[in-house]
């Protein structure tokens, strides 16, 4: 651990030096890679660390969490040391990020965890696994273009989903997956518009993140874009929580103002 007085940053080279909150930090558990820390900085009040992007396959992406106001010098610094091998950044919603995005505009987005398994909502009996990947993949090119995983990811465990009794077309699906943590994670959760306000989305997530608790993780994880009040609602009421309010982009190439 190298400790920098110049910048008041504290530096650490290994994940068996990070402090526990950190470790247990919901971003943390859901986008690292144990095998891989490219450098994890903290000042009071916030800290970053860069690793793999596991959905996205970047081989090295930097995210901050907490204060906003302590990100730009964790920023400055972390991006500093890696260079044009960073690909893209994570930080909190409320930073400006001009100076090192230029004009891009990030995707916003929340991450959210349960601790504890649901309460069954009406409609999970209704809940079962599904095999037929081809499908599944329709299905999400259909209602949800923008979905998180397809259906062949590799780091999907398996497919839930609602399927209508008398004609088997699928009505709602989700992914359980395993980020490269080890961490639960829900993915591709997604609702036909025809099938909307029956409570399938509700039934679908909680039987995924039941399968967590069962299978003996402590807790769950999931992220949803922002705005998406209907899905939050639904997260909520399952027991979830928001942790981080957060917006992401990739480097471009342009070195202009600051930006990759």
């Amino acid at each position: 651990m190298d400790v920098i007085p110049q910048a008041a940053v504290t530096r650490y080279g290994s994940y068996a030096e990070l402090p526990g909150p950190m470790l247990d930090d919901t971003v943390l558990l859901i986008e690292t890679d144990p095998g891989v820390l490219h450098g994890a900085w903290e000042v009071p009040g916030c800290y970053a660390f860069a690793s793999v992007d596991g959905y996205g396959g970047d081989p090295c992406w930097l995210n901050v969490v907490g204060s906003p106001e302590s990100a730009p010098l964790l920023i400055d610094t972390a991006l500093g040391e890696l260079g044009e091998k960073c690909y893209g950044i994570t930080v909190p919603r409320g930073l400006d990020i001009t100076k090192w995005i230029g004009r891009q505009q990030p995707n916003l987005w929340d991450a959210m965890r349960c601790d504890a398994p649901p309460t069954r909502p009406p409609g999970e009996e209704r809940v079962a696994p599904l095999t037929d990947l081809a499908a599944v993949q329709a299905f999400l090119d259909r209602v949800n273009p923008h979905h998180s995983v397809r259906s062949d990811h590799p780091e999907v465990e398996r497919w839930l989903g609602v399927a209508d009794e008398a004609s088997g077309a699928l009505l709602a699906v989700g992914a359980f997956t395993r980020r490269r943590r080890g961490t639960a994670y829900l993915a591709s959760i997604a609702t036909a518009p025809e099938s909307r306000g029956q409570g399938l989305g509700a039934a679908v997530t909680a039987a995924l993140t039941r399968h967590a608790f069962t299978a003996g993780d402590e807790t769950c994880t999931l992220a949803h874009y922002y705005p998406n009040e209907a899905a939050q609602r639904i997260y909520l009421r399952l027991g979830y929580r928001t942790t981080h309010q957060s917006q992401s982009t990739r480097f471009t190439r342009d070195r202009t103002a600051g930006c990759r």
